[in-house]
């Protein structure tokens, strides 16, 4: 595992649909005969969301979308706290609002949170937090990534505006920024306090990188700026057979044309924010219309590799869009509102951007992915039910194949006021993580904007804790930052040796004892322990030595131990594999 140290825990994911303690019954205790991980993951129902059932540790009647939004006092500062029905770890990171700022000077504001979705908050190794600290100082403010504390200050030489942290693990202290002025393009070490790599540009940039809302390429090479009747693309790390840096290559600079969106409002076409795709090879243009069919259309362009010229892409005549834009090729996609964009490893890679359905009438999916090659459009969530999107985040870059989706609080609705994790594959699979308690009826920095680690397992969100917080509500006007972790499930966690896996837990939150399924792939003596948060080991137990395959083994019968997360590791000769599992009551 990555991330966190063992002693904070992690949350195990509401993506399955077992009666508390079905499966501490169901799967036949020690080694089965080997057979493929699949029937055991959709018996124990790997995708729960697409037939709700009953809730896992749940009450009886509960079901996955008929969920009350539970009543829960506002999180202390930096002591974990467990949701009580999804069972994602909430931790608040930024203290009350004129408290100082230890170990660094200064105080806490009221608005103490990050910036938006679809702005990585972490750097790229994870070591580093940067959020804002409005009313208080310093602001921004950057936080150690694991431990949260206070660690530094804007450098005096930063010229800082709109930033995003280099996504390279080559550069991990530096941020790409452009100036207020619009006037230049850098690289900043916020540790050093030096300037690495500059860009003077040739038009006045007044998006910033894509007005807060875009983003540069993966690798941190290419990146996208505009204002509102231009936009260019910077190659900031040419490779051959380009010169390398300090050699400068700045594309063409590309004059939007004089153009209508409605019929209503000529000349309108608003640009509301611009970003280079994931790849480089595309740049996604949102516009703002005047009226709700408008609001959210994207046009996507295509990049010249060699000359970084940009033209519209011509999309498939049948892909879906809305509207009088349904014959309009040249460019238009389906539209979607707060979207972000990411790699598809379902699709070969291909550049995708993910958001909420922003098409009147439309009947689809509310989280929507529109292919950038062809417009192709893929539901990708079931719509019968579903509470509205507030916000979709594609942060989690080394853990790619899931969005990570605010919802609004919708009373009787499908992930009502809920932080979740959406799979990519059209498969309707989703992970819930938290609720968000916040109440943010006119006040649009109330709103939650949650955006996941590089690595996917923790999310950080902003709330008041105003909203269902029983006796132990926040102030409406207090904005803070809160972390909710996960592991993942394990077969999605990263750095797992093929030669062990551990390919889920269920049921994960689980009352009685759950069974595990796990596959090998050679004979040797596999072991199972349980630990707790502190490392004390809570149970163990020798499951022989099975054949190589897929197989299923019952942690054993009757409720499990205390409420609490605990570590399951699995381990043979030197191979280890580890999940989080969470006992309730």
């Amino acid at each position: 595992m990555t991330g966190r140290p063992a002693r904070w825990g992690a949350a195990a994911l509401l993506s399955i649909s077992l009666a508390a303690g079905a499966a501490a019954a169901a799967p036949p205790r020690g080694p089965t005969p080997s057979i493929p991980c699949s029937a055991w993951t959709d018996r124990f129902g790997g995708r729960a969301i697409e037939s709700p059932g009953p809730l896992s540790g749940g009450r009886p009647g509960d079901t996955l979308c008929d969920i009350p939004v539970p009543q829960a006092s506002r999180p202390p500062y930096l002591v974990p706290v467990a949701d009580s029905v999804l069972g994602g770890v909430i931790e608040r990171i930024t203290n009350d609002p004129g408290l100082p700022t230890t170990p660094l000077p200064g105080t806490w504001g009221n608005d103490a949170r990050h910036v938006y979705s679809t702005q990585q908050p972490w750097n790229s190794d994870k070591t580093l937090l940067s959020i804002e600290n409005r009313g208080g100082s310093p602001s921004p403010l950057i936080l150690d990534g694991s431990t949260y504390a206070p660690r530094l200050a804007p450098c005096a030489n930063y010229p800082f505006y709109d930033y995003r942290w280099h996504p390279s693990p080559l550069h991990p202290h530096e941020q790409i920024n452009v100036n207020s002025s619009g006037t230049e393009l850098m690289w900043f070490d916020v540790v050093n306090c030096t300037r690495t790599r500059s860009w003077t540009l040739p038009i006045k940039v007044n998006y910033g990188i894509g007005s807060g809302d875009g983003n540069p390429s993966n690798d941190g090479r290419f990146v996208a700026l505009g204002n509102d009747s231009a936009m260019l693309v910077v190659d900031m790390d040419p490779q051959p057979p380009f010169p390398p840096y300090p050699s400068q290559r700045i594309g063409p600079v590309y004059s939007f044309p004089p153009c209508s969106l409605t019929t209503g409002s000529p000349g309108d076409c608003t640009i509301g924010n611009l970003s280079v795709s994931p790849s480089g090879r595309y740049v996604d243009v949102k516009y703002s219309g005047a009226d709700d069919t408008t609001a959210d259309f994207h046009r996507v362009y295509e990049v010249d590799s060699t000359t970084l010229a940009l033209t519209p892409h011509r999309m498939a005549t049948a892909s879906l869009r809305c509207g009088s834009f349904g014959g309009r090729p040249n460019g238009w996609i389906f539209p979607l509102k707060h979207s972000d964009m990411a790699l598809d490893p379902f699709d070969g890679n291909q550049d995708v951007i993910v958001g909420g359905r922003s098409c009147p009438g439309a009947s689809i999916g509310r989280v929507v992915k529109v292919r950038l090659s062809d417009g192709r459009v893929t539901p990708l969530t079931d719509p019968s039910n579903e509470a509205s999107v507030s916000h979709v985040s594609t942060r989690n870059l080394e853990r790619p194949g899931w969005a990570y989706v605010s919802y609004l609080k919708v009373e009787g609705k499908c992930f009502s006021d809920e932080i979740v994790a959406v799979r990519l594959d059209g498969s309707r699979t989703v992970e819930r993580l938290a609720h968000k308690h916040s109440l943010t009826s006119g006040c649009y920095r109330c709103e939650s904007h949650p955006v996941p680690s590089p690595d996917g397992e923790r999310v950080l969100f902003a709330s008041n804790w105003a909203e269902d917080c029983g006796a132990g509500c926040g102030s409406i006007s207090d904005i803070m930052d809160y972390v909710v972790t996960t592991s993942g499930p394990p077969s999605s966690t990263t750095g797992q040796d093929p030669g062990l896996v551990l390919n889920g837990i269920y049921p994960n939150p689980a009352r009685f004892m759950p069974a595990i399924v796990y596959s090998v792939a050679a004979r040797g003596p596999v072991r199972l322990e349980v630990v707790d948060v502190v490392g004390r080991r809570v149970l163990r137990r020798d499951l022989g030595s099975p054949d190589p395959g897929c197989h299923v083994a019952s942690l054993g019968e009757g409720l499990g131990p205390a409420p609490g997360i605990y570590w399951l590791r699995l381990s043979q000769e030197k191979r280890r594999a580890s999940a989080a599992v969470v006992f309730i009551r």
